[in-house]
């Protein structure tokens, strides 16, 4: 079984549901709101969702918690929290983010909503309702995603305003949740990342793409990246992440190596940011 199958069959199970229940639900592992932000959006203010279930294994993962689902979501609302059965629906999880946007962005002329993992994308069509829903009522729709399934994406392009798609370093990535998911020596999701942003580029979506820096990243790898973003330079925001110490990533990214990634990027004509984690040292969310 390739890659694609896989991400297929991780997609066919989400589908599984009695007969009456909602048509697009995901196990959730949480709703709430913050000024944790993503890339360009750092520090904005805006609700989240967290998906549960993540095909792969990043070495430098922070939200391990994520990778199977619990029996309840946590729905943050204000100072209290509330439990809400998995899976959620779209309509569900929607109700929560308008009440969130109600009590945190009153007066704001853009709210904002991001649709994290785990990986949405394994979830296509909760993003899709989910999206409708909210953007109806005139929030603008993030997903962040490992960009890995272009096609999962091209599903639900249409109510994505924002897209921050990682680009995955052959050094960072540990062994995936199924063994078929592994990338054979010399391989990667170059073309992968590569289609996800065209795929939004084309909806007219903005675009970061975010690459985690750990102390294993070699040059070689990092010039692969740029390669396979090269066409799509001018059209997007790359975001170059230090890696913050954690599990299997247990070192900082040293300040040479930094600053020696960063001036490949520029000298390669990217418009890039290198932008840490911020919500751990803001200790939110």
């Amino acid at each position: 079984m390739n890659l694609e199958q896989a991400l297929r069959g991780l997609q066919a199970k989400a589908k599984d549901a009695p007969a009456n229940a909602p048509a697009a639900r995901a196990p959730l592992i949480e709703i709430f709101h913050s000024v944790q932000g993503e890339g360009r959006f750092v520090g904005v203010p805006m609700s989240f969702v967290r998906v549960a279930t993540c095909p792969l294994r990043c070495l430098y993962c922070d939200t391990p918690h994520s990778y199977t689902a619990s029996a309840q979501c946590v729905v943050r609302l204000g100072g209290r929290e509330q439990a809400e059965p998995n899976p959620v629906a779209a309509s569900r999880a929607a109700d929560h983010v308008l009440k969130l946007a109600q009590s945190h962005d009153a007066g704001c002329a853009t709210p904002r909503v991001s649709v994290t993992g785990g990986e949405p994308l394994v979830f296509p069509g909760f993003v899709l309702e989910f999206g409708r829903l909210v953007r109806a009522r005139g929030l603008r729709l993030h997903l962040e995603t490992a960009a890995i399934d272009p096609e999962a994406l091209a599903a639900c392009i249409e109510q994505v305003d924002h897209l921050s798609a990682d680009y995955k370093l052959p050094e960072t990535l540990g062994a995936p949740a199924k063994p078929e998911l592994a990338l054979a020596p010399g391989q990667g999701f170059g073309e992968r990342h590569r289609r996800c942003c065209e795929i939004a580029l084309r909806r007219g979506a903005t675009v970061d793409v975010k690459i985690v820096l750990t102390d294993r990243v070699l040059d070689p790898s990092l010039e692969r990246a740029l390669d396979d973003l090269e066409p799509l330079r001018d059209k997007l925001l790359l975001v170059l992440q230090p890696v913050t110490p954690f599990a299997a990533a247990p070192r900082p990214l040293p300040r040479a190596e930094l600053e020696r990634f960063t001036a490949t990027a520029r000298r390669r004509k990217f418009d890039v940011r290198v932008l840490p984690q911020v919500h751990k040292q803001l200790q939110v969310p």
